[in-house]
């Protein structure tokens, strides 16, 4: 039986700065979720791989549930184009991804995406993750809009593109 050993003094707290904490968990997020990903796709097939995740965020209302906090700690109002393009402006810059509003109307926007912490993930094939992720968070604000992405960085495109619709 190993012998129990003693510390002879308490763990060091370092004070780390919260953005560095912040910084560090983002990359590990980022890290397990493509580890996940190719993982499935290894073992069972892109297909199952996609299916995976959208099971995995609609499971207890994950994405939901997200939505919503974002919605409520940063007072988002409505279900509009407004309230769409508010809350992936917030999620954007939580994660870390660059964007530019190419074209925003009353029932529409158009969002073109060069930096992305998920940009290069190998294999191609299960690239639409993000699709789904997307399409879930969107109509969780208001469950009439569509998602298109005609361009996607994981898809081997230079940028990411996402449309926005409100149907009348």
């Amino acid at each position: 039986m190993a012998k129990k050993m003693e510390t002879p003094y308490p763990a060091t707290k370092r004070g780390i700065p919260w953005e560095f904490k912040y910084i560090y968990v983002k990359g590990m997020v980022t890290t397990l979720f493509k580890g996940f990903m190719y993982v499935i796709r290894e073992k069972f097939g892109a297909a199952t791989a996609l299916e995976l995740a959208e099971k995995m965020w609609k499971f207890d209302d994950r994405n939901k549930k997200m939505a919503k906090t974002l919605k409520d700690v940063f007072n988002i109002e409505g279900n509009d184009i407004k309230a769409i393009m508010t809350l992936w402006e917030i999620f954007y810059e939580l994660v870390g991804v660059e964007a530019t509003w190419l074209e925003v109307t009353e029932t529409s926007t158009r969002i073109k995406i060069t930096k992305c912490p998920w940009s290069k993930p190998d294999p191609k094939d299960i690239s639409d993750w993000e699709q789904i992720f997307n399409t879930i968070v969107s109509k969780t604000i208001n469950p009439k809009v569509t998602v298109e992405r005609p361009k996607a960085m994981c898809a081997g495109d230079p940028y990411c593109e996402y449309i926005h619709k409100l149907k009348e």
